[in-house]
């Protein structure tokens, strides 16, 4: 039995799939656990009024910078790592290129959409202050969403993980830690935000550096002015048509994720809100363990449509069942040292919010089955399907969280989240799991 885990161990560490989602995990769970150790310190720094301010704040900038929100890198991502396989210069230049021009697109739309930041702040919240703090915090977005963005696909579909780990470890990393110090100098919630800004701009520049350095090593990205010029002829056309679905798919994601706490803020006061997003947050802790998996199958699943198409389907079943056994373990976790932890680390003025982490254990358990869907999606070019699916759900869901928060307060809240992303995730998967079955096989 010991030779037979002993075969499975050394089979595991040489599999180049595992390998580098085990690299990305340590590198994502470690900047998400500075992120965490930040937000525990901000938490008791700013104290539940202000840290619910902070929140609304993060939640409204969510919403705000869908635009450049990781949509368009993903859908790149598939055609990016389709090229590269091919090992396609022109299209691996054109790909690029259509990023940094949509990106920038996006970013002028999504500077308008701020100047109505602090009206609808003050609308829905009554502080118009949550509105400019939410201005600040997309701007440095944008700034990740560029070239930043560009680089660390760059990386991924080139294997350079190590790099692409660090990268992504010190976005985190400088982010929460500038945000620490400048809270900690006495600018409060304009602190904690001036940081995701300064983070951000550090590592836009970073980036610069390590995409000369690449691009030497591997001859098929173009050079930075080559990329710019670029940027100018790319036919937006002749992407636009994949990459907007792709982008809207994964935006709608992303309203998945910031909707629970910016409606929960309409009805109930900002403590209480801190309240929700530290549950919240606590337990999406733990299941962050699956997002490197999610991010390289976006570059797998195309890879094994051209290279082995009659895989497809069974590993996309075997990756969604582990998916569920891996959150349903990791939600266990989390509930079982919330009660210390919050005690701990928050102290007591956020122990309340160790009862919402038990009401969301359903959410996170059947939270795996939802790692392969995005990329699937988009491997077998149905993402439409997935946006009416999502919309529909979105619809109905929308209104009747509303009237469960308005009727049950933070409760309300964790009903909404669990209903939202279970009814979302099975849909999906039962779609999918029918449409894989009737593929060719070849």
């Amino acid at each position: 039995m010991i030779h037979n885990l002993r075969e499975k161990f050394n089979y595991y560490r040489q599999h180049g799939f595992i390998r580098n989602v085990a690299t990305l995990q340590v590198g994502s769970f470690a900047g998400t656990l500075v992120q965490a150790l930040a937000g525990v310190f901000l938490a008791r720094m700013l104290q539940p009024e202000l840290f619910g301010v902070y929140s609304l704040a993060f939640g409204l900038a969510s919403l705000g910078g869908l635009l450049l929100g990781a949509g368009t890198q993903e859908a790149v991502s598939t055609l990016l790592g389709s090229a590269y396989a091919r090992q396609s210069g022109e299209e691996v230049r054109d790909a690029l290129a259509f990023l940094i021009r949509v990106t920038l697109y996006a970013g002028l739309i999504t500077i308008v959409i701020l100047l109505f930041f602090p009206m609808i702040a003050n609308y829905f919240y009554g502080n118009s202050m949550i509105g400019w703090y939410a201005s600040l915090v997309v701007l440095g977005v944008f700034l990740s969403s560029s070239f930043s963005a560009v680089v660390q696909l760059a990386l991924q579909v080139s294997g350079r993980i190590k790099t692409l780990t660090s990268i992504i470890f010190g976005d985190q990393f400088l982010r929460f830690i500038i945000a620490l110090l400048l809270v900690f100098l006495g600018l409060g919630v304009l602190g904690a935000v001036a940081g995701q800004f300064i983070g951000a701009a550090i590592i836009f520049i970073i980036s610069l550096f390590i995409w000369e350095r690449l691009r030497k090593q591997y001859p098929i990205f173009p050079s930075l002015r080559g990329l710019i010029v670029n940027v100018k002829s790319v036919s937006v056309r002749k992407y636009f048509g994949f990459s907007f679905w792709v982008a809207v798919d994964r935006n709608i994601g992303n309203l998945y994720m910031a909707l629970p706490v910016v409606l929960t803020g309409i009805y109930v006061s900002t403590g209480e809100v801190s309240f929700f997003k530290l549950a919240f947050g606590f337990v999406n802790l733990t299941l962050s363990l699956l997002g490197p998996i999610s991010m390289l199958l976006n570059i797998e699943f195309p890879k094994m449509q051209i290279e082995d198409p009659a895989k497809l389907a069974k590993n996309f079943m075997k990756i969604s069942f582990y998916g569920v056994l891996l959150s349903s373990g990791l939600t266990l976790v989390a509930i079982i040292v919330a009660p210390i932890a919050f005690k701990v680390l928050y102290g007591s003025s956020f122990t309340s919010s160790v009862s919402y982490v038990f009401g969301l254990f359903i959410y996170g358990a059947l939270y795996g089955i939802g790692v392969g869907l995005g990329p699937m999606w988009r491997a077998i070019n149905k993402v439409k399907v997935s946006i009416t699916i999502n919309l529909i759900i979105l619809g109905a869901g929308i209104p009747f969280g509303l009237f469960l928060i308005k009727s049950f307060g933070l409760w309300g809240s964790v009903i909404m989240v669990t209903l939202l992303f279970t009814a979302s995730h099975f849909t999906s998967f039962v779609y999918l799991a029918r449409k894989l079955k009737k593929l060719p096989k070849i």
